[in-house]
């Protein structure tokens, strides 16, 4: 869930785990390369964004619920505040030092111009 990426790169810089908090950027950065408008509000480990959501019927859950599933059907849902959760995560990493990266900034350039666009549009977000 990117809305997480500035409260888990806060972290990390508060604890002084700089060279995480820059591999976490570097994720980031990785994860939401590409069409601003094709910005999911989560992604694999691995950055993959195709999620698909499945039932596991041969597992059982906690004390023994079913039915167990993997991936997010949420993946496809649009949630604007995420454009803002991305580009604070990035302003955070610039705060506190991280190495810079260009493409960062240009980045949040591109987010910031589809987001001016496109705010008044309906989303399912919270």
């Amino acid at each position: 869930w990117l809305r997480d990426a500035t409260l888990t790169l806060g972290a990390m810089v508060s604890a002084g785990y700089l060279e995480e908090a820059a591999a976490w950027r570097d994720w980031l950065l990785r994860a939401v390369a590409g069409d601003p408008a094709d910005l999911q509000i989560m992604y694999g480990l691995a950055g993959e964004r195709r999620l698909p959501e499945m039932e596991l019927p041969w597992l059982s859950g906690y004390e023994n619920s079913r039915p167990v599933r993997t991936g997010n059907a949420a993946v496809r849902q649009r949630q604007l505040d995420v454009y803002g959760e991305v580009i604070d995560a990035l302003r955070l990493a610039r705060v506190a030092g991280l190495d810079d990266k260009p493409h960062a900034w240009n980045l949040q350039l591109s987010l910031l111009g589809f987001l001016e666009s496109s705010w008044r549009e309906p989303d399912e977000g919270l």
